[in-house]
């Protein structure tokens, strides 16, 4: 019987978490589209793994390892300078063409070099 190891996943994600299921605890997994369809194809806009019921011990510690790593969120780094001394610009400091422009993203300012980026 095969359950729901991991769901809601991109197709990158599952992948990855497929060869790591399969390369570190010889996990074999089924990928399946899952989630609402998209047009025009019908597919689930989504994946999901299922494994078998016995492969469950074996999978649980990278999996929960997985859902961690793809719940943090990634450290923001400067684009010109590589630095992670960047910070959300506040939204009251911005002018109005900026806050237009990048709007539904985040605007940062790296404190070292200046960079403005949106991320």
């Amino acid at each position: 019987m095969l359950v729901v190891a991991a769901e809601y996943l991109t197709y990158t994600e599952a992948v990855g978490l497929y060869r790591r299921l399969h390369d570190e605890a010889g996990v074999v997994s089924l990928v399946k589209n899952y989630g609402p369809a998209t047009l025009p194809f019908g597919d689930g806009l989504y994946f999901r793994l299922l494994i078998e019921e016995e492969d469950v011990a074996a999978a649980r510690e990278i999996v929960a390892a997985f859902e961690l790593q793809r719940t943090e969120r990634a450290a923001v780094r400067c684009p010109r300078c590589g630095s992670y001394e960047a910070w959300p610009e506040p939204e009251a400091c911005q002018p109005w063409y900026k806050r237009l422009y990048y709007a539904g993203t985040t605007l940062y300012r790296c404190q070292r070099c200046g960079e403005e980026f949106s991320g």
